[in-house]
């Protein structure tokens, strides 16, 4: 079988790929509107004696944590040349140059390997979630993958958790609408109850102190995901790239607003909204002379928790969307910006 860590990089990255630099530094692609010659991502680890998770001979600590800030703080000891101005988002990103690139990871690689021999308790678990969902719901192993340090071989029983990508449209959909198939088929999986997010919860409210108990509760009793027996594993859905609602370049976004605004919207078309970035067509909606028509989102507690005709509050920037190839403009809302940190948000009205 062919090694899940090669230098032999696929045309087009996809969500939640993770690649390791010249420098042992360890990122993680961001969302599925990527350039050609780079790679849009974030940094999550780098090499530091008193790491946590090690691989290769190398101890890593973590710099990431799921919020803008920290991705702040990891643009500050990048090189110059891996944060660009982007001509599609039209501010800096990480974005390191392919060449950079010593080792790309492949998800579904990995997940293959652990299939024939796990070699750990997280990756037993990690082989029965893949079955699971397979049995249960005939997904195809080719269409799964492992994530987060599992997948670079970093991990550590004692305090890493299991990520897993579920690839392709039409089975993250199939997976979305049937988690309480799964419950129901295997003795051992079962759905992640509210009071096991709390967690994350409070990591939500912590950086977005607006957002009260009730907002966050009733966000939070709908989202999903499985555990197996008393280990909860999240599976993010991931697009093929030729399933891209969105091409890199194919539009341009223009911020109108220093501060977020806030505004009352209904969701018209979520299907795109379990992906990453998470996009929400809403009913048209004036805001002084700007017609938007979609909310665009990078923050992750907000995707996969809206559905046609909710009607929600939504505080983000306000963007205008240039389609490059045609004389055509309309507005977004953007939340998940590094401006707009901590004030961005949607939430059930």
């Amino acid at each position: 079988m062919p090694s899940p860590n090669t230098v032999d990089l696929p045309e087009r990255f996809r969500d939640r790929d993770i690649f390791r630099d010249h420098q042992n530094r360890l990122f993680v692609v961001l969302g599925y509107i990527q350039p050609s010659d780079r790679v849009l991502s974030y940094l999550k680890y780098i090499p530091a004696e008193d790491g946590m998770w090690a691989a290769g001979g190398i101890r890593y600590r973590r710099t990431f944590w799921g919020s803008v800030d920290s991705t702040l703080e990891g643009m500050a000891i990048l090189p110059k040349d891996y944060i660009i101005e982007d001509n599609h988002f039209q501010t800096h990103l990480v974005e390191p140059p392919r060449s950079a690139i010593m080792e790309y990871y492949r998800p579904e690689l990995r997940l293959k390997e652990i299939m024939e021999e796990p070699t750990d308790a997280l990756e037993v678990l990690s082989k029965t979630a893949a079955e699971t969902l397979h049995d249960a719901l005939g997904i195809s192993f080719d269409n799964l993958g492992v994530a987060g340090s599992i997948l670079w071989k970093g991990h550590s029983t004692k305090h890493s958790d299991i990520n897993m990508n579920i690839y392709g449209f039409t089975n993250a959909w199939i997976l979305y609408n049937n988690f309480e198939k799964v419950d129901r088929f295997d003795n051992h999986a079962r759905l992640r109850s509210l009071p096991e997010w709390k967690h994350a919860i409070g990591r939500v409210h912590n950086r977005i102190e607006v957002l009260r108990p009730t907002d966050l509760d009733a966000l939070f009793s709908r989202r999903k995901a499985l555990c197996i027996g008393d280990r909860c594993i999240g599976i993010t859905p991931v697009l093929f790239p030729d399933e891209t609602p969105i091409h890199h370049g194919s539009e341009s976004y223009t911020t109108q607003t220093t501060e977020p605004v806030t505004l009352r919207m209904t969701i018209k078309n979520a299907e795109f909204s379990i992906f990453h970035p998470a996009i929400y067509e809403i009913n048209p909606i004036k805001h002084n002379d700007s017609s938007i028509n979609r909310i665009m989102v990078y923050d992750g507690a907000f995707g996969g928790l809206f559905e046609n005709g909710d009607q929600v509050e939504v505080s983000g920037t306000l963007q205008k969307v240039t389609m490059t190839n045609e004389d055509t403009h309309f507005y977004q809302v953007m939340v998940g910006t590094k401006n707009g940190s901590g004030k961005e948000y949607i939430r059930f009205l």
